[in-house]
């Protein structure tokens, strides 16, 4: 699944994304920290119909879970990395729209032109 947030510059895309970051580097403390107590935990999935199910497993169940938070903290990374080497810190205003793919950053979209923007 696609889906495209929109951002009025780049300075804002750049703290979403650094927020998204922070948020997701927590949650892989949280994840490895539990991973080696081997604790228990509760996983809750919603269905497409909307359904809940409960169930309790190991956390040892879901390690594909840490994984899959490095993907999307490499993703934003890269991304946050090649912003900083293109624009330099300047903050260019226009449209500016993030793609993220499946959940996880793949590219952002700009408009042409740009315009050098406040906070620059």
């Amino acid at each position: 699944m696609r889906a495209l947030l929109r951002f009025k510059d780049i300075n804002s895309l750049v703290k979403y994304l650094s927020e998204e970051l922070n948020k997701l580097l927590i949650a892989k403390k949280v994840i490895e920290e539990e991973l080696s107590k081997d604790s228990l935990v509760d996983i809750i999935e919603i269905d497409k119909d909307g359904s809940l199910t409960i169930k309790r497993e190991r956390i040892t169940e879901i390690r594909g879970l840490a994984e899959k938070i490095d993907i999307r903290i490499k993703a934003i990374n890269t991304l946050l990395e090649e912003i900083k080497n293109i624009f330099n810190d300047s903050n260019y205003t226009g449209i500016v729209l993030l793609e993220l793919e499946n959940g996880i950053p793949s590219r952002v979209l700009l408009s042409q032109p740009l315009t050098l923007g406040e906070g620059s």
